[in-house]
């Protein structure tokens, strides 16, 4: 277990929304509509989920409607979290 991505990940609400919320591809704007949160806290955990590898920009030489979504290392510590969530 990822002790250190699954704390990063729970220490922040936005941080944890945005995380579960991409378990599909998604916009920025996709996610701050469906959270119900402003777009700059969405593109902020974004930022620092992109710093841990734990999500990837799927078109990053766009500078509009870029898609995101988890590496393999970020569904990993999806599982993780999700089953810390349980118990």
């Amino acid at each position: 277990m990822e002790w250190d991505l699954t704390a990063f990940i729970i220490r922040s609400s936005y941080r944890k929304k945005v995380f579960f919320e991409l378990s599909k591809s998604q916009r920025p704007s996709q996610i701050a509509k469906t959270l119900d949160l402003r777009i700059t806290h969405v593109t902020r955990a974004l930022r620092e989920l992109k710093q841990k590898s734990l999500v990837k920009c799927l078109n990053p030489k766009e500078s509009f409607g870029r898609f995101y979504k988890l590496t393999s290392k970020g569904e990993n510590v999806l599982k993780e979290v999700k089953n810390l969530a349980k118990s």
